[in-house]
């Protein structure tokens, strides 16, 4: 079991930065995209996006729950759920790094990092190709037998391949990094991502009501009201102690009474 401390759980749950999440794709979505979602959501009470994740779900005793996560325009404080989560595909550009055999290749000279007729989108885009591929750890990664979509960069439907010069056809065949030799490819395949449509209710149209939701709806339990053994109170002190990050507690098979008591209180299930 562990916790994560925090010194003011209203301002923890309240969504204040609208570009803070990231894609899930080597380069991010552009901030003005990120607004735009969060606008269409909390004005429509709905959004679909792809790779994006806006809630996060945590493990609690068996069950999987929602991270509670919440959200203001200012007048209204909304609670953002997820509808549905599935697996879509797209046909999308990828670029990546092939790891060759140095010892083998008698080619033309490899370019070397930086390359400075590229562009900065594409030198970034180049750069992320070489920490999938771990061109600066030895050994590198090849990812030439990965899935389209995790060898590289994919070209996502906000990064547009059109205005790069590493697809259709690299500008370079070959790269030297260190000791590590790579091919560059670029290839269109059919990339496999994750589509999840959010929801926003509103729970409320002032701060205090917002506060008030939280107090009722997601603070479960106040350990301060309830009167436990020292057995559990010794596991609820290990587990929110907080150093470095979180507080953690484990024990080895028969579950302790001190630790099902504070489990019961949590309402998590063990089976």
């Amino acid at each position: 079991m562990s916790a994560y401390p925090t010194e003011d759980p209203y301002e923890a749950l309240l969504l204040t930065d609208l570009v803070g999440h990231r894609a899930q794709f080597a380069i991010d979505y552009p901030d003005e995209y990120k607004r735009a979602v969060y606008d269409e959501l909390l004005t429509s009470g709905s959004v679909t996006v792809l790779n994006y994740q806006l809630v996060y779900e945590y493990e609690f005793g068996s069950e999987h729950r929602e991270r509670p996560q919440f959200a203001t325009d200012g007048d209204s404080y909304y609670r953002i759920h997820v509808d549905t989560v599935r697996t879509v595909e797209r046909d999308w550009w990828e670029f990546y790094l092939d790891l060759q055999n140095a010892e083998q290749y008698d080619g033309t000279d490899p370019v070397t990092v930086p390359i400075t007729s590229l562009s900065d989108r594409d030198q970034q885009i180049l750069q992320q190709a070489m920490e999938a591929a771990a061109a600066d750890r030895d050994p590198a990664i090849d990812v030439g037998d990965q899935k389209p979509g995790s060898r590289g960069v994919t070209y996502h439907h906000h990064l547009d391949s059109e205005a790069s010069d590493l697809v259709p056809s690299p500008p370079f065949e070959y790269l030297q990094h260190n000791d590590h030799l790579f091919q560059a490819r670029a290839k269109q395949d059919t990339i496999p991502v994750t589509e999840r449509t959010f929801t926003a209710e509103q729970i409320g149209k002032s701060r205090s009501e917002y506060e008030q939701h939280v107090r009722d709806g997601v603070l479960e339990v106040d350990f301060s009201t309830v009167s436990l053994s020292s057995e559990a109170t010794d596991v609820l002190d290990t587990a929110t102690d907080g150093r470095p990050v979180s507080g953690f507690y484990e024990e080895s098979p028969l579950m302790s009474d001190g630790l099902d008591a504070v489990l019961t209180q949590l309402n998590a299930s063990t089976t």
